[in-house]
């Protein structure tokens, strides 16, 4: 690219046009599955902007009768060049309550705009928006495909970007504007869901040493196996229960946490339908690269048969993903090479955006699953990268998320760069 056509580019996005976009979205509440309004407002700016806009709806996957849209933009290359997509959610990463500010007031001060999803993730999109627009009021044409999606219910695992995979949509590259620190995420970790039930046979306190030779309890069945997985966000070491090959990148990962842990009662009321001698528990694991649900699953039945070849009253069921975890939380880890086009092209977009080195690897999404990861598991080379520290606050997630505009606006620069490099 001449020096020409990329300061008429970088001109072109400035701090009142991603201001302005920001502090639009924001000020649209877009709860999951009650995006319609934000969705309208993006498909008229891309439509306005010169875009093709499809909108597409999204039925909700637990409740049939529940629907949403999402738009996706394209801009139409010239032919024989790469389709690249640029991909992030409308709903919030987290709803929460104690806002010192608005939550949807969009406030700007100091160089900081504050709002719900400021920078998760409606940042991320505003940025893509605003860096397409550039090359668009540039005058540049490409000759691949640029394909802007901003989509719903990430909240739900991914729903919006899982629909619109099944809808045909298909790019060879995608950058997925998630929070990143301005870091450009090659590889992330992966999320598996798992159950397991415990069962024992029912006994009153009458009982005879023969029954009570046969009896565990369920709770206690589970709590032995939460001992032997070890306590929640600890990392599992290597030559433990769990069979992976640390990554460079992923300091302190695998590892899990107990998410709920269930047991009824014959003299209260049923909520979940399991007999008074059944205890369920599900936990979730955060995978690295290698790591997978067979190999997951082979891991689990191993520690619980050992278990069980000390304890013999052990009575277990264990489901990998947990149900209902199949098309939501069930993510597999993501990697790319760094020295794929798709790195190299962001890395310098963002050098010459920002006037600092790039930061390539994990750790500005350490810990955290995207929409990325589901387009890279569906063939579609993805990163992960965008504005927003979760740094800034003492514990995420929080209340009064805020973003700085500058780091957006860097952010809309670098996918500039990257989308013409990759695209031309």
């Amino acid at each position: 690219m001449t020096d020409r056509a990329w300061d008429t580019i970088a001109a072109g996005i400035s701090d009142r046009q991603v201001l302005d976009l920001e502090q639009a979205a924001i000020r649209i509440p877009s709860t999951t599955f009650q995006e319609g309004p934000l969705a309208d407002h993006l498909a008229n700016y891309m439509s306005e902007m010169g875009l093709e806009v499809e909108m597409m709806e999204v039925t909700h996957p637990g409740k049939p009768g529940q629907r949403t849209r999402q738009p996706i933009g394209r801009l139409r290359g010239s032919g024989g060049g790469p389709t690249l997509m640029l991909n992030g959610h409308m709903d919030p990463g987290v709803e929460m309550s104690g806002w010192s500010v608005d939550p949807y007031g969009a406030k700007f001060e100091d160089g900081w705009i504050w709002g719900m999803g400021a920078h998760d993730d409606k940042g991320g999109v505003v940025a893509a928006i605003c860096g397409v627009e550039a090359i668009v009021r540039a005058g540049v044409r490409l000759r691949g495909d640029v394909l802007v999606c901003p989509v719903v219910a990430h909240k739900l695992g991914g729903a919006g970007t899982r629909a619109l995979l099944k809808h045909g949509v298909r790019a060879d590259m995608a950058i997925n504007m998630e929070h990143s620190a301005l870091t450009i995420a090659n590889v992330c970790v992966g999320i598996v869901m798992v159950r397991i039930r415990t069962r024992s046979p029912e006994l009153f306190f009458r009982y005879s040493p023969e029954a009570k030779a046969a009896y565990e309890n369920p709770i206690e069945q589970q709590s032995r196996i939460m001992r032997r997985i070890g306590p929640s966000l600890d990392p599992i070491p290597l030559g433990g229960w769990l069979t992976f090959t640390p990554h460079p990148d992923l300091p302190g990962f695998p590892t899990h946490t107990f998410d709920t842990i269930h047991k009824e009662h014959y003299y209260q009321p049923n909520y979940t339908g399991m007999s008074s001698r059944e205890c369920e528990m599900i936990f979730q694991i955060r995978t690295v690269p290698g790591q997978t649900l067979d190999s997951v699953r082979a891991d689990l039945y191993r520690l619980l048969e050992s278990i069980k070849r000390e304890s013999p009253t052990l009575d277990y069921e264990v489901t990998v993903p947990a149900p209902g975890t199949e098309e939501g939380w069930c993510q597999e880890p993501m990697e790319i090479a760094r020295d794929h086009p798709m790195v190299t092209a962001l890395a310098e977009g963002h050098r010459l955006a920002s006037g600092q080195a790039p930061v390539v690897g994990g750790w500005g999404r350490l810990g955290n699953v995207g929409d990325g990861n589901i387009i890279n598991a569906a063939g579609i080379p993805s990163l992960q990268y965008g504005a927003g520290d979760i740094r800034t606050y003492k514990e995420w997630p929080t209340p009064d998320e805020r973003v700085k505009l500058a780091d957006l606006v860097t952010a809309a620069r670098a996918i500039a760069y990257a989308t013409y490099r990759l695209c031309s």
